[in-house]
């Protein structure tokens, strides 16, 4: 997947574009069902597919309160190149942007003086222009207007809902992992360099940790996870503490402690993904650290087994 900043960057092939557009945030299963379909209407055409989205996240400068991103823009763009599309456009957002009519905004990125697109993928809510003025409905009559075709994506419906960047940013604010997942069709996913702690793990408890610090607006709750770990090319089941680690002495920023069962290497300066699968508990202040290696010792044993589970369920 070739990644543009710009539209001019993009040096349009003399075949079908189909052009799916959106924030993405997350890349969940409704994103998924939109570039699936920019996919294949692309490979039935012979031609090329494109992700259309915006870096920053629109909120930023509309309100100046950037929301509390599911991923990073890294992970954005690793979700993305998963899905097949042969293109992705991350466009600046700006105030000059934010302030075009959609139908300047059609002209001049989507056609006739930008993408020339042919076919454009949208979901069932999707607003664009100046306040938020175009909708599904707006984009077909310009599509008409201007010679391409728009396909509106119903919503995709899970766990009694409609699957949303905002209902999954409630969830994994809340801790509800599994439910996320669902909803994401993959497992949540943090990652990071992984950093020196104070060695209490291994030296006191028993259980050496490969520490990440967590970005100043992590979304996750803090809490005690069952995880995979991916570093160095292998996979290992993992326990987790996301948090501030109150018994030992609390922490001002964040880390994600990993704690890979069964395994003892030193990873420092390495890059660790960590997989989360289910929650077990929130963070909490024990009594005693004779207490909090008791705790850790069973949460050890929970998350094991949730992922033996997962594993004998899931045998692929």
């Amino acid at each position: 997947m070739k990644i543009l900043q710009s539209i001019k960057d993009f040096k349009r092939p003399d075949k079908f574009l189909a052009v799916t557009l959106g924030n993405f945030d997350g890349v969940h299963l409704g994103h998924q069902q939109l570039m699936r379909r920019a996919v294949a209407a692309a490979q039935n055409a012979g031609g090329c597919s494109l992700a259309f989205t915006f870096e920053p996240h629109p909120l930023a400068v509309l309100t100046g309160r950037p929301p509390r991103l599911l991923q990073s823009q890294a992970e954005k763009r690793q979700a993305i190149a998963s899905m097949g599309l042969d293109y992705l456009l991350e466009l600046p957002f700006t105030a000059e942007l934010a302030a075009l009519p959609p139908e300047d905004f059609v002209r001049q990125f989507l056609r006739p003086d930008g993408l020339h697109i042919d076919l454009l993928i949208v979901g069932f809510n999707f607003s664009f222009g100046a306040g938020g003025a175009g909708n599904a409905e707006t984009l077909q009559k310009l599509g008409e207007k201007y010679g391409f075709q728009v396909e509106v994506m119903p919503p995709c419906r899970r766990c009694g809902g409609i699957v949303s960047s905002s209902w999954l940013r409630r969830l994994i604010a809340e801790g509800k992992i599994a439910k996320a997942n669902r909803l994401l069709g993959r497992e949540y996913m943090l990652s990071g360099e992984i950093v020196h702690g104070r060695r209490l793990g291994r030296q006191f408890f028993g259980f050496p940790t490969a520490n990440i610090l967590a970005d100043e607006n992590l979304l996750l709750a803090y809490g005690v996870y069952a995880a995979w770990a991916e570093c160095s090319d292998c996979r290992w089941p993992a326990v987790v503490n996301v948090g501030l680690r109150p018994t030992i002495a609390e922490n001002i920023v964040p880390t994600i402690e990993t704690h890979c069962l069964g395994v003892d290497q030193d990873l420092y300066g390495q890059h660790m993904r960590v997989h989360f699968v289910q929650e077990i508990r929130p963070e909490r202040k024990f009594a005693s650290m004779e207490l909090l290696r008791e705790q850790i010792a069973a949460d050890s044993r929970i998350a094991a087994e949730i992922l033996r589970q997962k594993i004998t369920k899931n045998p692929c």
